[in-house]
């Protein structure tokens, strides 16, 4: 896999699915916590990040295990606690930590990511739909979000912007909807463009919708090779709420 590194995030840019690798994984290396739900399991190697081991783990009920430092995935386990309760993130299963690392078990939702044969090999509908459930993410509800100053933090994170351009963004950017804050396609999983649901949403919080939105416009474009079917995301997500000053300067944040 090939990433592209931003706001310490690491997205996959390479339109291919997941890969799964069995491998010989010993559950006496994880908390008791977490090695109830393991156990009598097949282990699969699923990473996509050299910041963190994802397994699939395939057993009664299937599963996903995140395994990073200790520290790293408290964010991804509270804002996909508060996103599960609106029903668009998978189930917590458990969240545990030892001397080094934080382990993060969800259910394995049904259904394959946006970056599927499946669904990319249908531009038009997949560019819709992605817009779509974007709009759906930001129409959620911010009272009890855990993380409620996002768009600030996130600028605080670009130190290789201009100052200038640090202030004009501070200056309109808004805290007034749930991100996604790694909004592109390998991050939500479909059932033949149904949604099922969100995840890797560790960077989320309420932010500014245009964050996102650049996101989106950026993934469609490389993942499709081309930037023809940005107008059809716009579209579908609702241009009357899409300030192109403010997605302007997103865009050359995230640039």
């Amino acid at each position: 896999m090939k990433f592209k590194q931003t706001d310490g995030q690491n997205q996959r840019i390479e339109g291919e699915q997941m890969e799964r690798r069995e491998i010989s994984f010993d559950i006496e290396t994880v908390p008791n916590a977490i090695k109830q739900y393991i156990k009598n399991s097949n282990i699969y190697d699923s990473s996509c990040s050299k910041n963190a081991k994802t397994l699939f783990v395939k057993g009664t009920d299937n599963s996903f295990l995140k395994i990073s430092k200790k520290g790293s995935l408290e964010r991804e386990f509270r804002m996909t606690s508060f996103l599960h309760s609106h029903n668009v993130a998978p189930k917590v299963i458990a969240f545990e930590s030892d001397q080094d690392n934080d382990y993060f078990l969800t259910e394995a939702i049904t259904g394959e990511d946006g970056v599927s044969g499946v669904h990319l090999e249908y531009p038009n509908k997949v560019s819709s739909v992605f817009g779509e459930y974007l709009r759906m993410l930001h129409s959620i509800s911010t009272v009890n979000c855990p993380y409620d100053n996002r768009t600030s933090e996130l600028l605080e994170e670009q130190s290789d912007i201009s100052y200038d351009l640090k202030k004009r963004i501070t200056f309109t950017a808004e805290n007034n909807v749930i991100i996604h804050g790694d909004y592109c396609l390998p991050n939500i999983i479909m059932d033949n463009f149904s949604f099922k649901g969100f995840i890797d949403v560790g960077y989320g919080g309420v932010g500014d919708r245009h964050y996102d939105i650049c996101w989106g416009i950026w993934t469609l474009n490389h993942n499709l090779k081309t930037n023809i079917y940005r107008d059809l995301f716009l579209d579908a997500y609702g241009r009357e709420d899409i300030d192109i000053e403010r997605l302007t300067y997103f865009t050359h944040l995230i640039g």
